[in-house]
């Protein structure tokens, strides 16, 4: 199979949990993809850096957190082979819970996982999510 002419952006996105909490950000209105909508901190992996030093730069650029205990989660896939979207998807939680927001996002919460049905998330996330909170790993996740 001819791949000439086609691009695969990789994705990673960290749900940050501390104290039994999930940090959320608000996409700001004009948002691009997701406008409106609650998220987890994450973006694009740049040209010449690692998956780790993408997640890492992604998390300080909009939520200026330095992230510890960094484990694997999901790794999902969306879009067409022309412009494939590959999304790697990790559990962390952070030293400290003061969040200064980039101005890609309005709002943030430390939610709760019992009030997780209560935001708007993209595609899957929520059920990612959920998914975490059942499976009880947010709990070991320790700072």
């Amino acid at each position: 199979m001819d791949n000439v002419g086609h691009t695969h952006r990789i994705v990673v996105k960290a749900q940050i949990w501390r104290d039994g909490r999930l940090l959320i950000i608000k996409r700001a209105p004009d948002s691009d993809p997701y406008p409106g909508l609650w998220d987890v901190p994450g973006g694009s992996v740049h040209k010449g850096e690692t998956i780790d030093q993408g997640l890492r730069r992604e998390t300080s650029e909009e939520v200026d957190l330095a992230l510890s205990h960094i484990r694997p989660l999901t790794s999902w896939s969306t879009g067409q082979q022309e412009s494939l979207v590959i999304g790697l998807s990790y559990l962390a939680t952070s030293e400290t819970d003061t969040v200064t927001l980039s101005d890609e996002h309005t709002d943030f919460e430390w939610a709760d996982p019992a009030s997780i049905g209560d935001y708007d998330f993209p595609p899957n996330l929520e059920k990612e999510i959920k998914w975490v909170i059942a499976k009880g790993w947010h709990r070991f996740l320790k700072v």
